[in-house]
């Protein structure tokens, strides 16, 4: 399952500039935990996440803390003061498996995908990734008989078992191309061959 095929997109983004206050406002709002911030051009020059925020504009509550008085925060601030530089970001055919890696091990939400160019395509996180995973495997068998079906392999059939698949073909020689063709379908955890 490629990137492509769990993205979100268009994402949603912030130019660079933009006030800090806007950040917070679609954050809050769209439910989504980090917005990747572009120059005049559309490339992605960095990413300001929830974490970023809350580490920075979350003031002190005197009840908890007895405090006669607070530290007042920096009004006028813009992403570009908290935004992390030269975010790390992926390619629509990036391998989703890679990314699920990446962003488990980096503890990330979520990464911008971009083109060749480096100009945002879109985003891909982890709760994409996931709910590709939770398609019901009635539906994934129809996906692979039809993808199989369009490879020129409709007689070829795959059973589906909590999205593990098993393709049973009429020939030994058809194996390799239809557990091929089995694995592009999003949703796919893994792919073998029957006895």
């Amino acid at each position: 399952m490629l990137v492509a095929d769990v993205m979100t997109s268009p994402a949603l983004s912030l130019p660079l500039g933009a006030p800090l206050e806007e950040a917070i406002a679609i954050l809050g709002r769209s439910r989504i935990s980090s917005l990747p911030v572009v120059d005049e051009h559309g490339v992605v020059v960095g990413i300001v996440s929830e974490g970023d925020v809350l580490r920075d504009q979350l003031p002190r509550d005197p009840r908890a803390h007895l405090r006669a008085s607070l530290p007042t925060l920096a009004r006028d601030r813009t992403v570009d003061d908290l935004m992390t530089a030269d975010p790390r970001c992926v390619t629509s055919a990036t391998d989703s498996s890679e990314v699920a890696q990446t962003l488990a091990a980096k503890g990330w939400k979520s990464m911008p995908v971009v083109d060749d160019g480096g100009h945002l395509v879109g985003v891909v996180s982890r709760s994409d990734i996931l709910r590709a995973m939770a398609v019901p495997d009635v539906e994934l068998v129809a996906a692979i008989q039809q993808a199989l079906a369009e490879a020129g392999l409709p007689e070829v059939t795959a059973s589906v078992t909590g999205g593990h698949v098993t393709v049973h073909p009429d020939r030994s020689d058809l194996g390799p191309a239809a557990m091929a063709v089995a694995a592009t379908v999003p949703g796919i955890r893994s792919v073998q061959l029957a006895p």
